[in-house]
């Protein structure tokens, strides 16, 4: 990535080896007693295509996993049905559970007759097939009896009264119920309505356009979402997909996925992976614009704003992921340029939220609240920023990726202006990371400085420093000419107020103006220091830089 002077400096990305896949450890059960696999291994698919109403239809790439190579391009983190099968939990992904056989001397001997070839086996005698007739018609009447049992059962089952034979796919009807399977949590009524997206935008008219239960291939997905399982997700015990459709010029889409869960705990679990998922948004060409803290709406909740960005237009998505006990919710207002209040969508939540706490022992909704706060933790890296935290910055979308965190280099100058050497300066603790655009063919990249001072008045000073340095640039180098610096606030993790400045720079050389962006923010006793050198046609807005450079203040909250 260049700087003042690009020919000093020149990031090179890190390659890791990925380690090699452990074998499976062995149990006491034969090839023959273990159970088939329920679902085929994971395939990379390509990145997600804008479907109706501008959600992913196809999976996209996502951030890497924990210690996989950082380099490698970004695949979707996913929500779907199933999870990936470990050597500790055969009997999670096993249609029915297994029992170890119970053996003996008859058992025994019973096997050993099948080693006996056809001319050494003794004809039975009358009591031999005596005793197997009585055995078989037995065995008949046990089987006779388990089934009836089992169908009287089935009976009594509350909610239990969904044929067998009804389509638990797409309704016919839109607008009409999806057949329930039996015994569920989730039904028709837990899902959003058309009279809930008059919460979400009042001058609109809605109309239920589809409900599905599960979740196929090519199901439309909330922003920052794939179809592909993430290492961890429970097993859903059911999920009905929704989407909802509204008229007028550049109308809003809704999209709700209700999914339960056998207990709290795996819906609690679900709800982590689901916001990580968020927090890290690492889809090509998305990327969150804003966080909220939300309350009020069941046990857990939180909201983003996350911006998609495909063919030159762009969709503001205001996604809202709420859990009730057993119960996850993921609603994803869709709207073109301007993105929907996340306090509507909160509140549409608390609707549905309200019709599904009782049966899934959880919190209901009430008081609903919406205030600033940053996106949920996301990322490789937490305390850095995410990969999804920064946009496009170039015609076409690139993946975005990252070289691991270290110690700042010698002969890092930044902009010129800075008279800080990062690598020598006194802090309790400092740390680097480099932002590339993979396959981009350009030196065009972005620093994150992270320092830690002794306490908050020393973070205040050096962000007061390094403003001072930027108002006094122009007299110290003629070369340089300083804009004017622009005041960034934001809140942080445990309301942590952020704020500092963010500048544009141009270096006079004769090889052409240089342009440079430097950020500089306080967050407590954290400082986080940005900075990024557009060439080649790649940079960001304005409003895209201030957002950048609050937001890597931000993401030093969220770690110790």
């Amino acid at each position: 990535m260049a700087e003042a002077e690009p020919d000093k400096y020149r990031p090179k990305r890190a390659i890791v080896e990925p380690e090699p896949t452990p074998a499976p450890p062995q149990d006491e059960f034969d090839d023959e007693d273990r159970p088939k696999p329920l679902y085929r291994d994971e395939v990379t698919e390509p990145a997600a295509e804008p479907g109706e109403g501008g959600y992913a239809t196809t999976t996209s790439p996502a951030a890497a996993a924990p210690g996989s190579d950082p380099t490698t391009p970004p695949r979707s983190i996913t929500f779907t049905p199933r999870r990936t099968r470990s050597a500790d939990d055969d009997d999670a992904t096993m249609i029915l559970p297994r029992t170890p056989s119970r053996r003996g001397p008859a058992a025994d001997r019973i096997d050993d007759l099948g080693d006996l070839d056809d001319d050494e086996r003794k004809p039975m005698n009358s009591k031999t097939k005596l005793a197997l007739l009585i055995g078989g018609v037995a065995a008949v009447v046990v089987v006779g009896l388990a089934i009836g049992y089992a169908v009287i059962g089935v009976g009594n089952t509350p909610g239990s009264g969904a044929s067998p034979s009804a389509s638990t796919g797409t309704s016919a009807d839109p607008s009409a119920s999806t057949a329930t399977p039996a015994g569920a949590l989730l039904d028709d009524t837990s899902m959003l309505s058309a009279t809930d997206g008059k919460i979400v935008a009042s001058s609109r008219t809605w109309t239920v356009a589809s409900t599905d239960q599960g979740t196929a291939e090519d199901a439309s997905q909330a922003a920052c979402f794939g179809t592909d399982a993430v290492e961890g997700q429970p097993t859903p015990q059911q999920k009905i997909l929704r989407l909802l459709s509204s008229t007028g010029k550049n109308a809003p889409g809704l999209l709700h996925q209700a999914t339960s869960y056998a207990s709290p705990e795996e819906a609690v679990q679900a709800y982590a992976i689901a916001t990580k998922t968020l927090g890290g948004c690492a889809v090509v060409g998305s990327y969150i614009v804003e966080g909220k803290a939300v309350t009020g709406v069941g046990d857990q909740a939180v909201g983003v704003v996350i911006a998609t960005v495909a063919d030159g237009k762009t969709q503001q998505h205001t996604i809202v992921v709420n859990r009730t006990g057993r119960v996850l919710n993921i609603i994803d207002a869709s709207q073109p340029d301007d993105a929907i209040a996340t306090t509507n969508v909160a509140k549409a939540a608390a609707a549905v939220t309200d019709r599904e706490c009782a049966a899934a022992a959880g919190a209901c909704g009430e008081s609903v609240s919406v205030k600033d706060g940053p996106p949920p933790i996301g990322g490789d890296e937490p305390g850095f920023l995410a990969t999804g935290d920064l946009p496009p910055a170039g015609k076409t979308p690139l993946a975005w990726v990252t070289i691991p965190p270290e110690l700042p280099k010698d002969d890092f100058v930044g902009s010129g202006c800075e008279t800080v050497n990062w690598s020598t300066l006194s802090t309790e603790a400092t740390t680097s990371r480099i932002y590339l655009l993979q396959d981009s063919g350009s030196f065009f990249g972005l620093n994150d400085i992270v320092v830690t001072m002794k306490d908050a008045s020393a973070a205040d000073k050096l962000v007061d420093k390094i403003k001072a340095d930027m108002g006094t640039c122009a007299k110290r180098k003629l070369t340089a000419e300083v804009g004017d610096a622009k005041k960034v606030t934001g809140t942080g993790a445990q309301k942590t107020d952020v704020s500092g400045w963010t500048f544009e720079v141009t270096q006079k050389s004769t090889e052409g103006n240089k342009k440079y962006r430097v950020g500089i923010v306080s967050a407590g006793t954290k400082v986080a220091y940005t900075f990024l050198n557009p060439q080649d046609g790649f940079d960001f807005t304005d409003g895209q830089w201030n957002t950048v450079a609050v937001r890597a203040g931000e993401r030093t909250t969220q770690v110790n």
